[in-house]
């Protein structure tokens, strides 16, 4: 497997201890929920897991996923001591469709019939107004959850999950763009970062669903000390400016038929010209780094029964932002 050293995850720091956790290397079974629109996470992340069938990959619709796991997956790169074993969408077809490629083999009729079969929940549905609704029953039973980015798109629904989780609670929400190997060479580039003056990002579809590649690799880079918050843009073009309370700001444009790549680009007083960092690039081979890197800081998570953020202090405050 891909060395990746100590990953941490966005997880929240208030919970119960998990009623699921796993002691040793013991081979953790998995339950995944799926899909939204634009998003083929289900196939990609189980994949990651239990790996791919060549002869179904082609009914995958997604492009992307249809070239990184043959070029950087391979059947060989894989998480070694977890396996997806149950999956939920919506269709009974579509959940047919993602088991034949990512070799699931069981199908369940409905979120909660994931309860008592697995040790762990990945909710890969960025249908942020939804997360609540879907993750309750799993934060009450206290079994660990993944949620995808980012987790929650209101201050009521953040509060309800503060509410039913704790202090030791293992839940992991975020982009896996923190975890790429463009923002740990940017965080050990950037040297000084205290000498940069400004950042300015784009990406595509919406901030509430895309702000999270920015703003987690962002975060990470500059920490969550931030001042102020707004929003200047319209439907479909949002213009979001951040304020540090160290004098940084932040500008992102983030627009619903822009094209890829996602980026943001750092502006010093202490050195020539630009940084730039990209969340893709030309053989998708991020996007897979990306991922598999922060599954294995969840199945690390679930292993060890510890949380493991990236910034210090509250680690919700990056869900705050959006």
């Amino acid at each position: 497997t891909v060395a990746s050293g100590d990953l941490g995850g966005i997880a929240g720091n208030k919970s119960k201890v998990s009623c699921h956790e796993t002691k040793g290397k013991t081979m953790l079974n998995f339950g995944i929920m799926g899909m939204t629109e634009g998003n083929g996470h289900p196939y990609s992340f189980s994949a990651i897991f239990n790996g791919y069938s060549e002869d179904a990959l082609d009914e995958c619709p997604y492009e992307a996923i249809k070239i990184y796991l043959p070029s950087s997956h391979r059947n060989e790169v894989m998480i070694p001591d977890a396996r997806v074993t149950h999956i939920w969408t919506q269709n009974r077809e579509m959940s047919e469709s993602v088991a034949r490629v990512s070799k699931i083999p069981n199908i369940v009729n409905k979120p909660e019939d994931l309860i008592g079969k697995v040790d762990a929940v990945i909710l890969a549905r960025d249908d942020i107004q939804n997360h609540w609704k879907m993750a309750q029953p799993f934060l009450e039973k206290g079994i660990p959850i993944y949620i995808d980015k980012c987790l929650a798109h209101n201050i009521e629904d953040l509060n309800k999950i503060i509410n039913i989780t704790g202090n030791d609670y293992l839940i992991m929400s975020g982009s896996s763009s923190r975890f790429t190997s463009n923002i740990e060479k940017a965080k050990k580039e950037l040297g000084n970062i205290k000498g940069v003056r400004t950042i300015h990002g784009a990406s595509k579809v919406s901030w509430l669903r895309y702000g999270p590649h920015l703003l987690d690799g962002i975060c990470y880079v500059f920490g969550t000390d931030v001042e102020t918050v707004q929003n200047l843009g319209s439907k479909g073009f949002d213009i979001i400016h951040i304020r540090f309370k160290s004098g940084l700001n932040a500008v992102f444009q983030v627009i619903k038929d822009l094209s890829i790549p996602i980026e943001f680009t750092c502006y010093s007083n202490d050195r020539p010209g630009h940084y730039t960092v990209q969340f893709t690039d030309e053989d998708l081979s991020s996007y897979f780094i990306g991922f598999y890197r922060m599954l294995e800081a969840f199945t690390r998570m679930v292993h060890t029964g510890k949380q493991s953020g990236y910034c210090p202090g509250d680690n919700r405050k990056s869900c705050l932002f959006h």
